[in-house]
């Protein structure tokens, strides 16, 4: 019976069969120690397991932190542009106020202006609503991706 067969083999029934007191000591010491490291190995397999998933955790974290970073760009983008336009449309409400003050009823080229004012001013309203509409959607796909998110990094812890 040599050493290393006892010591692959790790069996207590076998260590109990020795006869020498400090050899079996020795033996049992042995067992011992193989199991204390064989569970300290995979108590670092199991850290380093967790240390890649808080890794990739971080990292997805940064993702999406520089995701959410873009989207405040775009919709602060998406505010100036509309508030450029209901600013471009108060105003050619108020140039219409006064036409309207001015206007005689014989003035062709007043009238004709109105007209021209007033289209551009249901194009500018037209524009205003497209931009809500699209920016409602936008808010409610973003907000679907993000429940999607969720789910998937709970699922992953």
């Amino acid at each position: 019976m040599s050493y290393s067969s006892l010591r692959k083999k790790s069996d207590l029934l076998l260590v109990s069969k020795v006869k020498i007191g400090l050899l079996r000591q020795f033996l049992i010491n042995l067992q011992a120690n193989v199991v204390k490291k064989n569970f300290l190995h995979l108590a670092s397999m199991e850290q380093r397991k967790a240390d890649e998933n808080v890794l990739r955790l971080v990292e997805e974290q940064k993702r999406e932190k520089e995701a959410a970073m873009n989207k405040i760009l775009t919709l602060e983008k998406e505010l100036d542009a509309k508030q450029k336009l209901e600013l471009e449309i108060t105003e050619f409400k108020g140039k219409m106020k006064v036409m309207n003050h001015i206007e005689g009823k014989d003035d062709n080229g007043v009238q004709h202006k109105m007209k021209e004012m007033q289209e551009e001013l249901e194009e500018k309203e037209e524009e205003m609503g497209n931009m809500e509409s699209m920016n409602t959607t936008l808010t409610g796909k973003e907000r679907q991706m993000n429940d999607e998110l969720q789910k998937a990094r709970k699922t992953l812890i």
